[in-house]
């Protein structure tokens, strides 16, 4: 699992790439926070994530991940400075807790789902602490929630295949 310093700028770029990839999606996906629509958050960017964080040396996971939830957080949701320890958080579990060299399709899928799922019910916490939805609990669940991992499951498809061809020319 040894990485050369030199490759961490290609994890940077790749996870620039997925968040851009992110941001055109969204542009075309439903994107309503009133409480009669769905809404859809693509996460590939997090995906990736998931998937690249233990392949960067252990010095430099809590940096990336660092630096990749700053960048979420100024570019995306303008000050919730939350998404840095989101992302921070998933480094530490994938590093100590999560300790497989590779996860299999059923296992980084599942684990992906699990992650969406946790982000986005913080993220629907500090949005009721801040008052910046009235939605209950269920409505939050089925019209953004369910649509969000529905989506991002037919996506990880796609993610999980490119990433095995990223690490095989990186490694």
């Amino acid at each position: 699992m040894e990485m050369k310093n030199t490759y961490l700028y290609r994890y940077f770029l790749v996870m620039f790439i997925c968040f851009t990839i992110d941001s055109v999606m969204s542009y075309f996906l439903p994107m309503n926070y009133s409480k009669e629509n769905i809404v859809i958050i693509p996460s590939i960017a997090l995906m990736m994530y998931l998937l690249m964080i233990r392949d960067i040396d252990a010095t430099y996971r809590y940096f990336f991940g660092g630096i990749c939830g700053l960048y979420y957080s100024i570019v995306y949701s303008n000050s919730l400075a939350i998404y840095i320890l989101i992302y921070m958080i998933i480094a530490f579990i994938r590093s100590y807790i999560i300790k497989l060299e590779d996860l299999s399709f059923l296992e980084a899928i599942l684990f992906a789902v699990l992650t969406i799922f946790v982000q986005e019910i913080v993220i629907y916490w500090l949005m009721r602490i801040t008052n910046v939805t009235s939605m209950v609990l269920v409505q939050f669940l089925l019209l953004r929630v369910l649509p969000t991992l529905i989506v991002n499951m037919i996506l990880f498809v796609g993610v999980y295949l490119v990433y095995n061809k990223i690490k095989i020319e990186v490694k």
